[in-house]
């Protein structure tokens, strides 16, 4: 998950970069492996890190681009893996300040998201092949975390699925950014994207939600696709943040989109928000989904174009109910230009959910189901709440929890209980030994791995008044969670070392101690042994490349930086992992 960042960094020495997207083309090479060191470190007993490749390595005429993020792994041709990562990137500014514009308040990147390709060698973990196989010049934005639907989750052919996280309107053709909030060239972001492996085509599956999407989880032990997916909101006060899921006959019914949107509503009035969960509570309460009319689910007029509140008033002819609203309460898109709250698909969706009594979580990121035998409807959904280190709505802080949902074994539409499984840090003060707004999440057979995606509230600074000795002070971590002791454990930390100097031409700023993060994870120990996770880790405060004087004069004329974040592709070990 990407969040707006405050200070930025170095160039790392000797890194190649490019200052365009590179040409979407394959390129092989006798076995590259990165030169640059691990951005991650395993702490778990006997743990290791091998780096695999770094934003800016170049093979042959590929280059592994910035914000590297969700993971998808399958087998390849005779010891090899193929290894399929997004990047989230945008040209969308973010943050954005259109009247005072500087390094720090409006940059974005070189291009859109893309996917690449990585056949990676099994026994040496060196990469044979490279690839992009969804380019940015498709025009999507921000992919976040992916997942790879197949014949154990019901898929009568396999689905990679991509999740653009973001709220922005973009133009469908042309410069994706600036675009015209409802204009005809226009759409806002926001949408699942279904990648044949198989085939290598791609395209937007309307029909999943049109939301801030953090991933698309397809469920197993259904007879066919059941696939949960939660709205990572930008605003969060109040809590506006739903779980939908998406069913269909079979995966050919899931890529013509002719499935059916529902979203969750709980079944106890007293419980019907992430608030109504006091901290550590034992409560559990049954629920169930509802259908999303699909007008509303794809979020696109007869037309084509993108519904808006007035379309949908029309539609329902409810005249009011989807008036936008003024007061900030809903996202404005890191992009725009300040002002009332945006109007579209998102708003049209959030509007109905409150209309209909759907349940409200705070920030849902990522989602795991549990991979021990005879237990995949449970589900474990992570909330990487307010991120605030104050007293925010209802006089707490929220950093977050996961919570542990379990579908009804026959049912998927039934649920028999959402109750909290590991609470976060709620403390105003940071405290050492809970976890800070944890953002994805991978499950084992034996336990539960999460990364943090700490928010500047719970990052250190490099001489904070704390003091350099303070326990608390800490790089983003990844937390186990062992089904054998229900203990919390930090297993692996983000070195942050490229950054810890102003050694670069421009003597930036070094970033806080969490400004970096571990994101994507994934299970790998089937392609390279037991315990062993490929993990994404994002060096927001590094940039690598830049384009743009500081004063906001950015390429083409526009007021923005463009910048290159380092980033990296690690292979981590962790014995009985």
């Amino acid at each position: 998950m990407l969040r707006a960042r405050s200070r930025r960094s170095v160039a790392l020495v000797g890194l190649a970069v490019m200052l365009v997207s590179p040409v979407s083309v394959t390129a092989a090479i006798p076995r590259f492996d990165t030169r640059q060191p691990s951005m991650l470190i395993g702490v778990a007993p006997r743990s290791s890190v091998d780096p695999i490749i770094t934003v800016g390595d170049r093979i042959g005429t590929y280059m592994f681009d910035a914000i590297p993020d969700g993971i998808v792994v399958r087998s390849g041709v005779t010891g090899t893996a193929q290894v399929f990562v997004n990047h989230e990137t945008s040209t969308v500014p973010f943050p954005y300040n259109p009247t005072a514009p500087t390094e720090a308040n409006s940059q974005n990147d070189f291009g859109n998201s893309k996917l690449s390709k990585l056949v990676i060698d099994r026994d040496r973990t060196t990469i044979r092949s490279a690839s992009v196989v969804i380019s940015a010049n498709r025009g999507y934005q921000r992919f976040c975390s992916s997942f790879l639907a197949t014949a154990a989750h019901g898929f009568n052919r396999e689905i990679a699925f991509m999740n653009e996280e973001g709220v922005d309107w973009v133009n469908r053709s042309g410069p994706s950014w600036p675009a015209t909030e409802g204009a005809d060239n226009a759409r806002q972001v926001g949408v699942v994207v279904a990648y044949d492996v198989a085939t290598g085509a791609s395209r937007p599956i309307w029909g999943m939600g049109r939301h801030n999407h953090e991933n698309s989880l397809a469920v197993p032990g259904y007879g066919g696709p059941f696939v949960l997916s939660g709205d990572d909101t930008f605003v969060n006060t109040p809590s506006q943040s739903q779980l939908y899921a998406y069913t269909a006959r079979n995966a050919d019914a899931v890529w013509n989109d002719t499935g059916r949107l529902l979203a969750f509503v709980s079944d106890d009035p007293t419980k019907q928000r992430y608030e109504d969960f006091a901290r550590g509570s034992r409560a559990s309460i049954t629920g169930h989904f509802i259908r999303v009319p699909k007008f509303i689910a794809t979020g696109r007029n007869p037309d084509g174009s993108d519904v808006m509140g007035d379309d949908a008033e029309a539609y329902f002819g409810t005249p009011g109910a989807y008036n936008v609203p003024i007061d900030g309460s809903f996202s404005r898109p890191p992009g725009a230009t300040t002002g009332p709250s945006i109007d579209g698909p998102q708003w049209v969706l959030e509007r109905w959910s409150q209309l209909n009594g759907v349940f409200r979580f705070i920030r849902l990121e990522d989602m795991a189901y549990d991979k021990r035998p005879g237990r995949s409807n449970v589900i474990y959904v992570v909330d990487s709440g307010r991120g605030a280190a104050g007293a925010v709505a209802d006089g707490k802080s929220t950093n977050g929890r996961v919570w542990q949902m379990i579908l009804n074994k026959t049912n998927p539409l039934k649920v028999t209980s959402l109750s909290i499984l590991v609470e976060g840090d709620d403390n105003e003060v940071k405290t050492a030994n809970e976890v800070h707004q944890p953002d994805n999440i991978e499950t084992t057979a034996n336990g539960i791995y999460l990364t943090e995606d700490p928010g500047s509230s719970q990052q250190f600074g490099f001489t904070d008044a704390t003091g350099l000795n303070d326990g608390r002070r800490t790089t983003a971590r990844i937390w186990q969670y062992r089904f054998s002791d229900r203990k919390m454990r930090v297993v692996a930390k983000v070195d942050q070392s490229a950054d810890e100097g102003p050694t670069d031409v421009d003597s930036a700023p070094r970033g806080n101690l969490g400004a970096w993060e571990a994101s994507g994870i994934i299970d790998a120990s089937r392609w390279f042994g037991p315990g062993a996770f490929l993990v994404t880790v994002q060096a927001h405060s590094l940039w690598v490349a830049k384009d743009g004087p500081a004063d906001g004069t950015g390429r083409e004329g526009q007021k923005w930086t463009y910048k290159r974040e380092g980033g990296q592709l690690v292979l981590l070990r962790i014995p009985n992992g």
